[in-house]
């Protein structure tokens, strides 16, 4: 016992870690000289524990003594590790021991420069509002926390720096980087455009003391992939041209504009080329613009990464384009009066829906009492759920979404096709939007069908009057040559209503399998998101149950999920 005993106390720093509790206790009260002793690697035992993330261990070696600034070889103290390694919880223990985060290690790195280095913007934001450090800092090379993280790529961070907290773009470290140098050798395309968008263009000409611009740095870095130098150098030639670079709303319109570009072009020409023959030219399109379709992303391709419209014009395009065949093609109001002032009002409402869903709050969470407080009590462990990208302290049921940039409450989706998401305000309004598309779709099928073969079914009832005496079988037959010779028309003569109803026909079908999963949603008193994270109810619902639920829900306007933790066993 005396060996081992001499043995952890000449390594004691080694072997901190691993021992329990309770003998690293006594060994620490026996001997407290030894609690800042460094090991191998010149580290002390609290560097060690800070490194592993050790918490208990950190605040024992602490209340032991330990020395929170004492550097290590590398010029390091426990600050600067936990700063690196971005663990508030930590770092806040060590600042409550007399942690300095002012002190610079070996290289002139501060607390702020290493937070940056792990992109913790938690970690940066307790700092720029808590501790009050400077965020245009300078270390040993001059360069900032921007420029590191730039550097590291963390665009969350740079979002932050830049845009919230106006964070100088414009200063240079000692071998003449600008920050879009760094962001140059970090490979991101969207941290260039972070540093460029709104005031920063001016960096695309600045050259550092090897005289290379940031463009030129990019192709010289061996790890930039080459559809980030594309975008440098596409940046270098438009601030050539223009003395500026592209904004990014026009590829966001082009790609909204896309689909009802593609569809009007292609009727366009088929009506003007081949009148007789439109298929020839309408299908292929159709074909092609529902595979570009299939394959795009949620996010543009564009640095910036805004949600991608493409779907929203889609449907957008749809509706009204529907709507306009309704009108014009069919002359339905001329054919069907009544049913088309039905189909106007619906119409109208299912319009102003749509406005509002896609330009209405969805519910978003506000931030509530003073932002320092708030992250103080972070820090602390009393405050949960903070979101650092919206820089609030969300309640329970919310959930941040990361293509509309906000915290919302109750969130059930993001929908593509309205671009926004559905969340507690709107949910209702959602389900509504549901059923107004549904009876439109019905509508406007029954009127395309009708309206497109009632010629044809007139030319055989007169053909028929010619020969009373006819078979079942017969009139089978010339039911089904009459559905054929419509088509036939239809895609011949009339491609624009052939594929609405086509379009219409297959949104039909899944607007009634989205409206079947609301209800069975809403009816076990869940959201999408809800059941995607706790899975089905554990208690099967029964039929009524549902239908109850489900009309509370469009009566109340929400989801009662505070009545659905009986349902799970994870909660």
């Amino acid at each position: 016992m005396a060996v081992m005993t001499a043995s952890v106390l000449n390594n004691f720093a080694d072997l901190a870690l691993s021992l329990p509790a309770p003998s690293l206790e006594a060994t620490v009260k026996q001997n407290p000289a030894i609690v800042d002793a460094t090991g191998y690697d010149g580290r002390t035992a609290l560097q060690k524990a800070v490194m592993v993330g050790n918490l208990p261990v950190v605040r024992l070696l602490l209340q032991y003594g330990a020395d929170p600034n004492l550097r290590s070889q590398a010029g390091e103290t426990a600050v600067h590790v936990a700063s690196c390694r971005g663990l508030l919880n930590v770092f806040v223990t060590l600042l409550k021991h007399g942690g300095d985060p002012a002190v610079p290690d070996a290289s002139g790195r501060l607390a702020i420069h290493c937070a940056a280095i792990s992109g913790s913007l938690l970690l940066v934001q307790y700092l720029a509002e808590v501790c009050d450090v400077n965020l245009e800092a300078e270390d040993g090379r001059g360069s900032t926390p921007l420029h590191t993280a730039a550097a590291c790529g963390h665009l969350g961070l740079m979002d932050y720096l830049i845009n919230i907290k106006k964070v100088s773009r414009t200063s240079v470290d000692r071998e003449g980087n600008t920050v879009l140098h760094s962001a140059a050798k970090s490979g991101v395309s969207g941290v260039g455009w972070a540093v460029l968008y709104r005031g920063g263009e001016q960096l695309l000409a600045a050259r550092n003391n090897d005289g290379l611009t940031p463009s030129q740095l990019a192709h010289a870095t061996t790890s930039v992939s080459p559809d980030c130098r594309r975008w440098y150098d596409r940046w270098s030639r438009q601030y050539e041209r223009s003395g500026g670079v592209e904004s990014p709303n026009w590829p966001w319109l082009l790609q909204l504009a896309t689909p009802a570009a593609l569809f009007y072009a292609s009727l366009t020409v088929s009506v003007l080329a081949v009148p007789h023959h439109q298929w020839t030219v309408c299908l292929p399109v159709f074909i092609v613009t529902l595979t570009v379709m299939a394959r795009q992303n949620h996010r543009l391709k564009h640095p910036i990464r805004w949600p991608n419209p493409i779907y929203l014009g889609a449907y957008t395009a749809g509706l009204f384009t529907t709507l306009a065949c309704y009108v014009v093609a069919l002359e339905a109001p001329r054919h069907q009066p009544h049913v088309a002032v039905m189909v106007s009002v619906l119409a109208c409402l299912h319009l102003v829906l749509f406005y509002k869903l896609v330009k209405g709050d969805p519910g978003r969470v506000c931030g509530e009492g003073p932002l320092q407080e708030v992250l103080r009590g972070v820090g602390e462990g009393v405050v949960r759920g903070y979101c650092s990208e919206c820089q609030l302290a969300a309640p329970p049921l919310s959930h941040h979404c990361r293509l509309c940039c906000a915290c919302y409450y109750q969130t059930d989706h993001h929908c593509l096709f309205l671009n926004t998401c559905v969340a507690a305000n709107n949910h209702r309004r959602f389900v509504i939007f549901i059923f107004t598309n549904i009876a439109l779709m019905i509508g406007f099928l029954h009127a395309a069908c009708s309206l497109s073969t009632s010629q044809v079914l007139k030319d055989g009832m007169v053909a028929d009057s010619a020969n009373p005496v006819i078979t079942k079988t017969d009139d089978n037959e010339g039911w089904a040559e009459r559905i054929i010779n419509t088509v036939t028309h239809l895609m011949n003569e009339n491609m624009w209503t052939f594929l609405m109803i086509l379009c219409n026909a297959a949104s039909l079908i899944w607007a009634f399998h989205l409206l079947y999963y609301q209800y069975n949603v809403i009816g076990s008193q869940q959201t999408t998101l809800c059941r995607l994270k706790l899975g089905n109810p554990l208690a099967k619902v029964t039929r009524r149950e549902k239908m109850k639920n489900f009309w509370s829900f469009l009566v109340r306007g929400r989801v009662p999920l505070t009545s659905q933790m009986h349902y799970f066993n994870q909660v």
